[in-house]
């Protein structure tokens, strides 16, 4: 994947190193909501719909975004034992990751475990 930018209509350039954020959720992804039992290939299409949404946005916010990328995921995710509802919420934690950090660029790593706060609404559907 590497590193991408975009530029959205509200004048916010996000650049993403789409590698390194994967592994950085690699690193942990077990401890990830749903994931304990999965392997790598089964969370990854997710963490990647999640990066590739932010990119995408748009000025969108994420819930603007949610059939969207159920379609999507729906096409991709086939590889996966995770059903929409769980992709949902992995997500919505690669969003609140990288624009946390696009807005506070000192943070130099972020734990990748903050599921309850990180879901932005996205479990109610």
């Amino acid at each position: 994947m590497g590193m991408q930018a975009f530029e959205t209509t509200h004048e916010i350039a996000l650049v993403v190193d789409a590698d390194a954020e994967l592994a950085h959720w690699r690193s942990g992804f077990r401890q990830l909501p749903h994931c304990r039992s999965l392997r790598w290939d089964e969370v990854k299409p997710a963490l990647k719909l999640g990066i590739d949404a932010c990119l995408k946005a748009n000025g969108r916010d994420l819930t603007e975004m949610v059939e969207e990328l159920e379609a999507r995921y729906r096409r991709t995710g086939n590889e996966s034992r995770l059903d929409w509802r769980q992709a949902r919420d992995l997500v919505a934690m690669v969003w609140v990751r990288i624009w946390e950090r696009s807005r506070n660029p000192t943070i130099a790593s972020m734990a990748p475990i903050a599921a309850s706060s990180a879901t932005l609404g996205l479990r109610v559907r």
